[in-house]
């Protein structure tokens, strides 16, 4: 299966997902905050997420051609209504904390930038899920553009900070 059909079949589902939620849920002038976030919506927001992987890597940009790690993780959320700053140190400062051992898929993950003994955030990326100790996430990566990485690459492990979970409003 080549590329474009693999990001055609994901969007296909991802739109499948979103309008069954939508048809299920017949209050859609009341929004209902959760402290957890529904996991048809977050199944939602990786699939919508997952479509721009092979995008390469531009530091500042604010289209879908190329993204940084705060420009990829602010429009994946803003399509699903919630507005986040794009700088990843700001990103980290909203939502709950999650202990990484109840991380899931739509939670963000911060790390440390290039400086791993810094105490500010400088990268962030999206869950997609956990496997014992690792926890995968898509970002937008320096050298190679949008990818699924783990925490337990070396790189990450020395550089992670924690894990926070930004509630997405449903109806």
């Amino acid at each position: 299966m080549t590329r474009i059909a693999k990001h055609a079949l994901y969007l296909i589902i991802c739109l499948s997902i979103w309008s069954f939620k939508s048809k299920g849920n017949q209050q859609s002038a009341v929004f209902k905050i959760q402290t957890k976030n529904d996991s048809m919506v977050c199944d939602s927001l990786f699939c919508f997420a997952k479509q721009y992987i092979d995008k390469p890597y531009c530091y500042g940009s604010k289209t879908p051609k190329c993204f940084d790690c705060s420009g990829l993780v602010r429009h994946v959320f803003s399509h699903f209504g919630v507005e986040l700053p794009h700088c990843s140190d700001c990103q980290g400062k909203l939502g709950k904390f999650v202990s990484p051992k109840n991380a899931m898929r739509g939670d963000l993950i911060f790390f440390n930038g290039r400086q791993k003994n810094s105490e500010t955030v400088g990268h962030v990326g999206i869950i997609s899920h956990v496997e014992g100790e690792q926890i995968f996430f898509i970002h937008a990566s320096v050298q190679a553009g949008v990818i699924i990485s783990n925490s337990e690459e070396l790189y990450y492990r020395e550089r992670f900070m924690f894990v926070k979970r930004i509630t997405i409003q449903n109806n």
